[in-house]
């Protein structure tokens, strides 16, 4: 659909109700939205990409309507391009909806907790090598994170949406084999080995700038190294989207709270005259 579309829409559902609109990217952010918003003040709706999404927002402006806003994956926001100013639009408060989910680590742990044997987790945690199990999960996806800023900061071209991370997992399912990675990335990308030295060289400089793991984290990586690891070291057998399904319902009102994803949407709702988020 195209942004003229999306807003045709919107503007025939408004003619029905004085409901205000929040335009997201997909269905997983009105997962974790939808909970915490008062149905009889706004509606979420789907939209598509962040392109569709910024354009049927701003046409909207241009038209006076002003019941319409949108939430929008932070990605490579400020990393590499500059964020859009605008009191309409709002950002997750790490790469995505999933991160912003992820990196509340007591929720994260808890449904980790009910999934896996306890003594087992435990135990993986304290022979992994770091303090605790966010910091093990981090250290897994951000490798792949890295790879993907480097390919859109590079205009390298590399396939690296839904990446299989079981397939690169060092033996002790602690961490990336990095051979692997780099391998498995050229073959998904169909690229020749002559790619190799320079896409391993341009890989090396930027980690050597990083000093924020988490910001290149996506949701998808995160969630699925963690089933990963519950499945191989801890004796789950729940599945990847039984695990991301349960930490997303897992977010409350007291996340929502200290959001700023979610105190920029009350804020929005406010200046409108209507209070849409049901625990602020």
């Amino acid at each position: 659909m195209t942004a003229d579309d999306i807003l045709s829409h919107v503007m025939m559902l408004a003619d029905t109700n004085d409901l205000l609109y929040l335009l997201v990217e997909g269905d997983t952010d009105c997962s974790v939205i939808d909970p915490h918003i008062d149905i009889t003040m706004c509606d979420t709706l789907p939209s598509g990409g962040k392109t569709v999404v910024l354009g049927a927002v701003r046409m909207a402006r241009e038209e006076g309507f002003d019941r319409l806003a949108a939430v929008l994956d932070l990605d490579w926001t400020d990393l590499l391009y500059p964020k859009t100013q605008d009191d309409d639009i709002f950002f997750t408060d790490h790469y995505d909806i999933d991160a912003t989910v992820f990196f509340r680590e007591q929720n994260v742990l808890r449904v980790s907790g009910s999934y896996a044997n306890r003594v087992q987790l435990r135990s993986y945690v304290a022979n992994s090598g770091y303090p605790t199990l966010h910091e093990v999960v981090e250290r897994i996806a951000f490798p792949i994170g890295l790879l993907r800023f480097i390919s859109e900061k590079h205009r390298l071209q590399l396939n690296l949406r839904d990446f299989p991370i079981s397939l690169v997992l060092n033996d002790d399912v602690n961490g990336i084999d990095m051979d692997n990675l780099l391998d498995l990335s050229l073959k998904r990308s169909r690229k020749g080995d002559e790619c190799r030295e320079e896409i391993t060289r341009l890989y090396w400089e930027s980690e050597s700038e990083v000093t924020n793991y988490r910001r290149y984290c996506s949701g998808h990586d995160l969630l699925t190294a963690l089933a990963t690891i519950l499945h191989r070291k801890c004796g789950s057998k729940a599945s990847i989207d039984a695990i991301s399904r349960a930490i997303r319902g897992a977010y409350s009102c007291s996340d929502a709270r200290e959001s700023p994803l979610f105190l920029s949407i009350s804020k929005w709702g406010a200046s409108r005259g209507k209070e849409i988020l049901t625990c602020i």
